[in-house]
């Protein structure tokens, strides 16, 4: 049996990730297979993407699962989107946590954001809702750009929608993304404990996240250039977009439990639920993250813990922000050292086509926690 066998369920946002790599991979790969994770083809592990780039995918391994494996098929073209779709995510959550004392590190291979997702604190929440939202929100804009066999612009809205405006244009399918993140994604998890109800909360958070965020767009008719009737189509918001919310959100994450109501007359699904761990809190919404573990502080390198600590990051001297010295570095003080760097400067254009700049050295001043 392969080592993978022995991994719980909860795991399998993280060993989703793998599939972050797929584009590099095939790129350095003439033969257009992944190396990694390739054995022998059979009719049970070769999938076959919208491009005939057969991903086989080693048996042993469970990277993905048999219903993972059955969606790839069902839907040609939808791998790419996905691992796009990861890589984004992984991308979005270093831009947010770039400045705080956990800063979403990754490791190469299948473990790629550590042991944080075996807790169940904040941070293993914001890892999850992250993946989740980029794998629907790259769904859904890979249907309306026609990257997708099985799905196509959401072309529901049609007709007038007010006195100067009709629905028209291309629409995001966010539906089929949700759908298929949900059907994606959650399949991995299993069991009936809090770290399920939280992994599976968090996941539709993500997706929420990216549903309650998309704006109206709007095109202009008219002569010379007048608004007399516009059309207007639902467009995704940015992944910056949707991370920004979901990093507000970790901040103000609910702290859960078990849900038990305490009756025997209470139906399997009733009793499958979050509760806050104080009584005096509102349950969490859809859109909240939830966590049932304290963080570590993550100051200093725990092999046990999975953190790698503050010792050598960057930090802004002025700052009395997260990313000042004194919070970033825990207290332990900081160096600060010179650095000469040459840049590009003083760049012109010159018709046509070229493009000449000059060499500016200038000294840089970095400080960096002890």
């Amino acid at each position: 049996m392969g080592h993978w066998a022995q991994l719980p369920g909860w795991v399998s946002a993280t060993l989703l990730l793998a599939l972050a790599a797929l584009p590099a991979a095939l790129a350095a790969n003439s033969s257009g297979r992944w190396w990694g994770i390739v054995n022998v083809a059979s009719s049970t592990n070769l999938l076959t993407d919208s491009k005939s780039l057969q991903l086989v995918l080693e048996p042993s391994l469970q990277l993905l699962s048999r219903k993972q494996r059955r969606l790839i098929r069902q839907n040609p073209g939808i791998l790419h989107s996905v691992s796009g779709g990861l890589q984004s995510a992984v991308r979005e959550c270093k831009w947010q946590f770039r400045n705080r004392r956990w800063n979403c590190p990754t490791a190469p291979g299948p473990h790629l954001f550590g042991k944080i997702v075996n807790r169940g604190c904040r941070e293993t929440a914001f890892i999850f809702a992250i993946t989740s939202a980029g794998v629907t929100h790259s769904v859904a804009r890979s249907c309306s750009e026609g990257s997708i066999e099985s799905c196509t612009c959401d072309y529901r809205r049609r007709g007038p929608g007010g006195p100067d405006w009709h629905w028209g244009g291309c629409s995001d399918n966010i539906d089929f993304g949700r759908l298929f993140g949900r059907e994606f994604v959650d399949s991995g998890e299993k069991g009936r404990d809090l770290r399920f109800l939280m992994n599976l909360h968090n996941n539709e958070a993500g997706r929420t996240t990216v549903f309650s965020e998309m704006r109206q767009e709007c095109k202009c008719h008219g002569m010379s250039g007048s608004c007399t009737v516009r059309t207007c189509w639902m467009r995704l918001p940015t992944l910056r977009a949707v991370g920004d919310v979901l990093r507000d959100r970790f901040d103000g994450a609910s702290r859960v439990l078990y849900g038990n109501r305490g009756s025997n007359r209470a139906s399997r699904a009733e009793l499958l639920r979050l509760e806050p761990e104080d009584p005096a809190h509102k349950p969490p919404s859809p859109h909240d993250l939830v966590y049932f573990e304290k963080s570590p502080n993550f100051c200093t390198y725990s092999g046990r813990l999975g953190t790698a600590g503050t010792a050598g990051r960057a930090c802004n001297s002025s700052s009395p922000a997260l990313d000042g010295c004194e919070l970033l570095c825990c207290g332990r003080g900081h160096r600060t050292r010179t650095q000469r760097v040459t840049e590009r400067c003083n760049c012109t254009f010159h018709w046509c086509c070229h493009v000449s700049c000059r060499n500016c050295t200038h000294t840089r001043v970095l400080h960096e926690c002890l």
